[in-house]
């Protein structure tokens, strides 16, 4: 019987379900709503093929980060609704104009998030922008390869995870372009669609779309926000303004639990090319723009360098070659996986007490965030200062 990733480690990807050729795996969600392949042991046959191909049981090659820049899209409306740089949409364009097709995550009408192939521009907009929460390339992959058998070239953008599910099930293919995104963790959908069910009773209307970060308040301002069927803002709240999702995904309180044991966060990537926010911009090498709406771009690949040489050749992004060390010491998450906190510890307790309640137990995890910092306040408060307030407290009772 073969042997699949343990659950801590599992990134739901998929290869082992698609690849089985007895098609007896399949991924089903827990009580909590995290997906996991299971396999129907009366049709397995003990090919094993699943363990070959899984990024996890069989890892994938990891290759080292050949130059960095700091970069952004010279088209200022797609740079503006973009999450960072705008250097996804770049790629996305350039591939489509030159013939290949492009694949990206896109939401859907349910709140999931799959992956999509797409041949036209008019295609690319649901690709934009951040999708903070698990997505799916199960479906994309049957799609992969038939476009590969006819010799079709393609960019894939997707989560490290993802990117190396398709290099084990794909190899290597001089049309394939595969593009990494650095990535913090993967939420459950279920605890999306919980929260907007939420926000939508509490609101008294119904959201026809949603945004992590919305262009309307400013994409490096991590807005959790959702329109109305009017495209009308309804909600937009940040961590900081009490958002229950967005203190989950920014705190890493709410991810998977393989994201916390993550192989591939680290400054080796699986990919040609990865993208991400610039974090420690001008931290090494003094800079004359603004670190905000930047994008590190890292290459791998030959192929990878000369996919960016032709965007900056043709003037579509502008690209300054930056030390690697500075992106990589200026982004924890190209060093290692998300830690583990306190917090992530209560949320394991409650969302599991609670039977895959989200806002039940992230209220409870904010509840108990509060209390800690409270508790800690009191701590660092001078002695000095704790015994004066004690004494005009006895003052005023002795009055």
């Amino acid at each position: 019987m073969p042997s699949l990733a343990l659950r801590q480690d599992c990134t739901g990807c998929g290869a082992c379900a698609y690849r089985c050729p007895k098609h007896c795996i399949h991924m089903e969600a827990d009580k909590i709503g995290v997906a996991y392949p299971r396999i129907d042991d009366s049709a397995c046959v003990d090919c094993c093929v699943c363990e070959k191909v899984c990024p996890i049981i069989t890892p994938s090659l990891l290759m080292e980060t050949r130059k960095c820049y700091a970069a952004w899209n010279n088209d200022k409306d797609e740079r503006s609704t973009s999450a960072s740089g705008g250097i996804a949409i770049a790629i996305y364009q350039e591939a489509l104009i030159n013939g290949m097709v492009a694949i990206g995550a896109s939401q859907n009408a349910d709140w999931t998030v799959t992956h999509k192939v797409v041949k036209t521009p008019q295609e690319l907009t649901p690709l934009k922008n951040s999708k903070y929460t698990f997505s799916s390339a199960l479906e994309v992959y049957p799609r992969i390869q038939e476009l590969l058998k006819v010799g079709k070239s393609i960019v894939m953008v997707g989560l490290p995870c993802q990117i190396a599910a398709v290099r084990s099930l794909f190899g290597e293919h001089t049309s394939l372009f595969l593009i990494d995104i650095v990535c913090h963790g993967s939420t459950p959908t279920l605890y999306l669609q919980q929260h907007i069910q939420s926000l939508e009773k509490m609101i008294g209307e119904k959201a026809n779309r949603m945004s992590f970060r919305s262009p309307e308040k400013g994409t490096e301002n991590y807005f959790f926000t959702l329109y109305n069927n009017r495209d009308e803002i309804i909600y937009a709240k940040r961590s900081i303004d009490g958002d229950s999702y967005n203190i989950g995904f920014h705190r890493a309180i709410s991810y998977r639990e393989n994201c916390y044991h993550c192989r591939f966060a680290c400054p080796e990537r699986v990919s040609d090319i990865t993208l991400g926010d610039y974090h420690g911009l001008g931290k090494e090498k003094p800079c004359s723009y603004s670190e905000k709406k930047v994008s590190t771009i890292l290459i791998h690949t030959n192929k990878g360098q000369q996919l960016v040489d032709s965007l900056i050749t043709k003037g579509i992004i502008f690209a300054e070659e930056r030390p690697i060390s500075e992106s990589v010491n200026g982004d924890a998450q190209l060093r290692r996986p998300s830690p583990k906190t306190a917090s992530r510890y209560d949320f394991e307790k409650y969302i599991s007490n609670y039977q895959g309640d989200f806002e039940r137990a992230m209220g409870r995890v904010i509840n108990m965030n509060r209390y800690r910092e409270n508790r800690q306040r009191i701590k660092e408060t001078p002695q000095r200062l704790i015994r004066k307030i004690m004494n005009l407290i006895r003052l005023d009772y002795i009055k």
